[in-house]
């Protein structure tokens, strides 16, 4: 009978966690609504709402995890389950992960004002180039990637050239944290075959590039918004 009690508890905690996310998205778009104010004000408040977003998100997942972990000490087959559950989550990103890896650094390069204009355009980090390091480090083995405290996941979206990645701004430098085996990590990222394009705007107009071995790596869980685009009752 407890069980059964807590299916549906399970069922509308989930369902409190797709609203939410749902509404932060929904709430992304009355920036353009708000012309009278200050870009950057706006684009601050904005922010500051998205932030608060999330944290009800994370502490309604919170509670989800806790009901699924009483369910698992209860019946075997819902311990069953969530030992799939905590495979799943951990293969998608929401959950930390900690190891050895590589650290990836771009910065904007330091060119003088009066710089022809394609020179400094080409000087500047754009989300191409961090896609591109994403891509790169996938390939080269990664086992997780966080940019600047976000976690990568399938869900992340990085636009825009003021970048966004999950949906929060973000402003040079850009730090990539790659989870993976470092030396296999290095080798590939430091090959000239790997990120051409990026060391070439380095070497000729300055943008920073840099690559680092690290023991010890924490990738935070995402924390971002997971769309559902459709749900199959069984």
């Amino acid at each position: 009978m407890r069980v059964a009690l807590l299916l549906p508890l399970t069922t509308l905690l989930l369902g409190l966690v797709v609203g939410v996310q749902w509404q932060t998205q929904a709430q992304r778009s009355p920036i353009a609504a708000r012309y009278s104010a200050d870009l950057a004000d706006a684009a601050n408040v904005m922010q500051r709402e998205q932030d608060g977003l999330r944290a009800e998100v994370t502490a309604l997942r919170a509670q989800l995890d806790s009901v699924q972990d009483h369910a698992a000490r209860l019946d075997d087959r819902a311990a069953a389950l969530k030992r799939q559950i905590d495979e799943m989550r951990a293969g998608s990103g929401l959950t930390p992960q900690r190891g050895e890896g590589v650290v990836v650094t771009l910065d904007d390069g330091r060119l003088p004002a009066n710089a022809p204009r394609r020179s400094i355009e080409l000087a500047i980090v754009h989300s191409q180039d961090i896609t591109d390091v994403f891509n790169a480090a996938w390939k080269a083995g990664a086992r997780g990637i966080a940019v600047n405290g976000e976690r990568i996941t399938s869900a992340t979206a990085c636009v825009g050239a003021t970048i966004q990645i999950n949906g929060r701004l973000m402003s040079p430098p850009f730090v990539v944290s790659v989870l993976g085996p470092s030396d296999q990590l290095l080798r590939a990222l430091g090959d000239q075959s790997a990120l051409r394009e990026i060391k070439r705007r380095s070497e000729l107009y300055g943008l920073r590039l840099a690559l680092e071995r690290s023991a010890d790596l924490t990738l935070p869980a995402y924390t971002g918004a997971i769309p559902a685009r459709h749900a199959v009752p069984r």
